[in-house]
């Protein structure tokens, strides 16, 4: 009897002991590194990709690698302990993912206004610029583009110019400033009666918003002044004179464009 006695007591002893660690289960636990927290088994794991996560509440969730800070796997977790998440998180966004570092690529489409002869002209331009961003403040790149400042008389210039950019505030619309400095080609235009052409200096100056503060593509406003010097040579289409024109654009230039 005493040897029966002893046992149902060690029994009795062990038994809430035995319970807790059957309650315990392992679980892996994923950090996102917008400080998100999930718990459950990792199912599918694809290096550079994806890994795919079945949660506690039997849902299952997909996460790029880029969003992922650490990965724990293996840990001891009891019932009592357990959370009850969403089938369907949806993680955080970053109000602020702007790439203040790296490679950019902006284009803008422009209007050019201004006035010849005090009547107001409306001009129109394309421009690319490419670059590399030191830091949020200041990124050096090079562009090209063409622009067109009298549809009527054929006077289009194709700049080429060095920029300088920099953005003011780590927020998701934050103001900007660029700067280009280069020269505008222009070229002979049979259709236009222009025989000769002569591009010249090219500068511009702006200031804007940054729209978005995403890490793949921003949309960008700005508004500033661009000056294009330019010589045209021309033979009138009727009296088959040569008229020559020194010119030299002074324009407010209104932009939008998309930098990524």
């Amino acid at each position: 009897m005493n040897t029966l006695r002893r046992a149902v007591l060690i029994l009795i002893l062990f038994l809430p002991l035995a319970m807790n660690v059957q309650a315990q289960t392992e679980v892996d636990v994923i950090h996102l590194k917008n400080g998100s927290q999930f718990e459950g088994k990792i199912l599918e794991y694809q290096q550079g990709s994806m890994l795919r996560f079945e949660l506690r509440s039997g849902g299952v969730i997909e996460f790029k690698e880029e969003e992922i800070s650490q990965v724990e796997q293996g840990w001891l977790s009891s019932e009592a302990d357990r959370q009850e998440m969403p089938s369907n998180p949806s993680p955080k966004k970053k109000s602020y993912a702007f790439k203040e570092k790296g490679f950019y690529n902006a284009t803008y489409f422009s209007t050019l206004s201004g006035s010849v002869d005090e009547a107001f002209q409306l001009g129109l331009g394309i421009h690319n610029v490419t670059g590399y961003q030191l830091h949020r403040m200041l990124g050096l790149g090079f562009g090209f583009g063409v622009d067109t400042y009298s549809f009527d008389n054929g006077e289009t210039l194709y700049p080429v110019f060095a920029e300088a950019r920099g953005y003011l505030s780590p927020k998701k619309v934050s103001p900007y400033y660029s700067g280009s400095l280069g020269y505008g080609f222009a070229f002979r235009n049979s259709d236009d009666f222009i025989n000769k052409a002569n591009g010249g200096l090219f500068y511009r100056a702006a200031l804007g918003l940054r729209l978005g503060a995403d890490k793949d593509t921003n949309v960008l406003a700005d508004i500033g002044y661009q000056y294009q010097a330019a010589f045209f040579e021309r033979r009138t289409e009727f009296q088959n004179e040569i008229e020559e024109k020194r010119l030299e654009f002074n324009r407010i230039v209104i932009r939008i464009g998309l930098i990524f």
